[in-house]
C-alpha cells in the first residue's frame, strides 16, 4: 500500500536558470511572503497558478507574543489556585487577565481576517489618538 506521500513524488527534473543575487533574493523574499518553497512559487508564477495572498503578519507576531505572556499568567494563577491558594488578589489577577484575553481577542479577530484575504493591515488616517484612548 502506497503512503499519500508516494503518490505526490512524480517523475520530477532539475531545471536551472541563471539570475543575478538581487533577483534571487527579491525572489526567495516573494517565495517566503507567500508562504511557499522557492521552488512552488517559481513553478506557480510560470505557470499561471495562483499564488497565496496574505496580508501584513506584524500585528499577528505582537498578538502572539501578547497570548504567550497572557498565557504565562494564566499558568502561574493557577499553580496558586491548585496550591489551594486562592486569595482576593488572585480573583483581580485572574479578572485582569480575563479583560486582557478578551481585549486581545477583538484585535485579532480583524487582523486575523485582513492576513486572510491579502489585505494589508493599515491604520485609518485620521484621529488615531482618541481611538487608542477609548480603546
Amino acid at each position: 500500500m502506497k503512503k499519500e506521500t508516494d503518490k505526490k513524488k512524480v517523475s520530477m527534473t532539475r531545471m536551472e536558470l541563471r539570475i543575478s543575487a538581487e533577483e534571487k533574493a527579491q525572489i526567495e523574499q516573494k517565495a517566503r511572503k507567500a508562504g511557499i518553497t522557492t521552488s512552488e512559487f517559481i513553478r506557480r508564477s510560470a505557470l499561471g497558478r495562483r499564488l497565496p495572498s496574505y496580508g501584513d503578519t506584524t500585528l499577528l507576531q505582537e498578538y502572539s507574543m501578547q497570548l504567550g505572556k497572557i498565557g504565562s499568567n494564566l499558568n502561574q494563577i493557577a499553580k496558586y489556585v491548585n496550591q489551594g491558594f486562592l486569595l482576593d488578589s488572585f480573583i483581580g489577577e485572574i479578572k485582569e487577565t480575563c479583560r486582557e484575553l478578551v481585549d486581545l481577542k477583538f484585535r485579532i479577530l480583524p487582523a486575523l481576517e485582513d492576513v486572510a484575504c491579502g489585505k494589508k493591515y493599515k491604520k485609518k488616517h485620521g484621529n488615531t489618538a482618541s481611538r487608542k484612548e477609548s480603546g
